[in-house]
């Protein structure tokens, strides 16, 4: 019975550890500019993560004529005065997607079109991927005391049930040992 308890804990294990796994690749969207909504030339944004002063970053721009004509456009991303991602291109080029690291902090996306240009601008991250190596050992962690933990309560409390009979029969039988009687009351548990 014992080695299927260790397989059952071993099972919880690979759970807990692999519903970490997918919570923290979750990612985090921020719409930059959107057709249909006011377009600014700089927007702010911010990169955030849960453990670790890095994070990894996607941004996905499209550019498209309203009326045909091909328009020259440009993105830039700062932080502070580093130069993340810089792109020119014009209407035609479709969407871009751009993928790279950077520190935690504030950016600013600065975005120039012409009239007759709708922009979509979209910044996704991944704030907690990099909190995944440190989870899985705290996860793990916890689960094994749990399971020893488990297993020495269950222990604990079949010695103290063993201890406990053992007192409560010699107590009944110290009790009702009367020899100058041959009858005697039947002994009854508590």
């Amino acid at each position: 019975m014992m080695k299927n308890n260790y397989w059952l804990w071993a099972v919880a294990l690979i759970l807990v550890n692999t519903g970490w796994y997918f919570v923290s690749q979750q990612n985090a969207s921020q719409e930059i500019n959107r057709p249909g909504a006011e377009f600014s030339e700089s927007r702010n944004a911010e990169l955030s993560v849960v453990y670790g002063d890095e994070l990894d970053y996607e941004i996905v721009h499209c550019f498209e004529s309203i009326n045909g004509v091909v328009y020259n456009v440009s993105i830039n991303i700062q932080q502070g005065s580093k130069t993340l991602y810089s792109w020119e291109g014009d209407t035609n080029d479709g969407c871009i997607t751009h993928t790279s690291s950077a520190e935690e902090g504030d950016i600013v996306v600065n975005t120039e079109i012409e009239e007759g240009v709708e922009v979509t601008t979209e910044l996704t991250t991944w704030p907690m991927k990099s909190a995944f190596p440190i989870g899985v050992v705290l996860f793990s962690v916890g689960t094994i005391v749990v399971a020893f933990g488990e297993t020495f309560v269950r222990y604990m409390i079949k010695k103290y049930k063993d201890d406990g009979t053992d007192n409560q029969a010699n107590e009944i039988g110290e009790n009702n040992s009367d020899s100058s009687n041959i009858w005697q009351d039947p002994l009854r548990p508590n």
